[in-house]
């Protein structure tokens, strides 16, 4: 069983080399998702992010397996593809990634377990994510961890170039 906390600053690096190693994973599968945290590029400033209490930390024993970041207030990426909202009923997942000797172990679910257990501990309505459309893998993945697909964006720029984005949405029970 896995534990989550909430990451400090002086997870920064660790962070970021976990973000870099799964950019770099990607990019080995033929992936170009990411790529800009292979040039030095962070459009959603992980660190920050971590200032504002927005970044956690998975653990099994005293070993990390991965990361990923929590918005309850929507980006400009989210506002477009989601459309815009300020309720702040919603958690926007983002950076969700495994640590390099992590892959291959079935621990990406320890992961989302922990996404959903601090949505139901803040009282969240769902918890939103996007993921490339033509990301075969991912996409299964999230349906089979109980994520259900809302709807597909067509040629969204994502300042690389035109690509297609499934949304998912995991809604919270204790909401319902």
């Amino acid at each position: 069983m896995s534990t989550v906390r909430l990451a400090t600053l002086e997870d920064t690096k660790m962070i970021k080399e976990i973000l870099y190693q799964t950019a770099y994973w990607l990019s080995e599968k033929g992936s170009e998702q990411w790529s800009g945290l292979l040039k030095g590029e962070d459009v959603h400033n992980i660190e920050e992010a971590i200032n504002r209490k927005e970044v956690y930390v998975v653990y099994i024993e005293d070993e990390v397996i991965g990361t990923f970041a929590l918005w309850d207030q929507q980006t400009d990426w989210d506002t477009d593809l989601w459309m815009k909202d300020d309720t702040r009923d919603y958690y926007y997942l983002h950076r969700i990634a495994l640590a390099k000797d992590s892959h291959g172990k079935n621990l990406g679910k320890e992961l989302l377990r922990a996404v959903k257990l601090i949505a139901m501990e803040t009282n969240k309505k769902e918890v939103r994510l996007d993921c490339i459309a033509t990301n075969d893998y991912l996409n299964h993945f999230y349906k089979s961890n109980g994520f259900t697909y809302y709807n597909t964006i067509k040629d969204y720029d994502n300042g690389e170039g035109l690509q297609d984005y499934n949304l998912f949405y995991w809604k919270v029970e204790n909401n319902s």
